[in-house]
């Protein structure tokens, strides 16, 4: 399948708004939404952070791979994965190959404040081993490099967010 306009993946670190900015934009554009972390939820009956503590980061990782690979990017689909998706070469493979990539560009204070007044409820991979600086480093470089579209996210509301998303289309 080739890249088309009728699928969109934000990237993003924790707290840059993927899920809320994802939801409003599938509405919008009367779109399907998939949020990776309720679709393993909604499987699997685990959140993120159970998984990660009763069976590790390599089983996360795999059913973030395997449910990646089983979505159908040919229709109308606005999906946020988690950020620990870039350890998935084949998703992100196919991400990059059916859909439109949107990372969501904040500086690191931005995303800490956000943190501290939203603490993150599901797991991250690999935040405890690298911590979040470390994680921002790793993981937003990556973003970057295979985003199609880099949005700095800085000072934007949901709606700005969204409105300068919709005219990249």
């Amino acid at each position: 399948m080739k890249k088309n306009n009728r699928s969109i993946t934000l990237l993003g670190m924790p707290a840059s708004g993927k899920s809320t900015i994802g939801k409003i934009l599938a509405k919008k554009l009367g779109w399907d939404f998939v949020d990776l972390d309720e679709l393993i939820k909604e499987k699997i009956g685990k959140r993120y952070d159970e998984i990660l503590e009763q069976e590790g980061e390599r089983k996360l990782l795999d059913l973030e791979n395997r449910f990646t690979l089983e979505l159908d990017f040919g229709r109308n689909l606005v999906f946020s994965p988690g950020g620990s998706i870039i350890y998935s070469l084949e998703a992100i493979n196919k991400i990059k190959k059916e859909s439109w990539v949107v990372h969501i560009d904040l500086p690191l204070e931005e995303i800490e404040k956000r943190l501290k007044e939203r603490p993150i409820k599901g797991g991250v991979v690999g935040l405890k081993e690298k911590g979040l600086r470390g994680l921002f480093i790793e993981r937003n470089s990556i973003h970057i490099k295979i985003a199609d579209h880099i949005i700095d996210a800085k000072g934007l509301n949901e709606a700005d967010l969204v409105s300068k998303i919709l005219r990249l289309l």
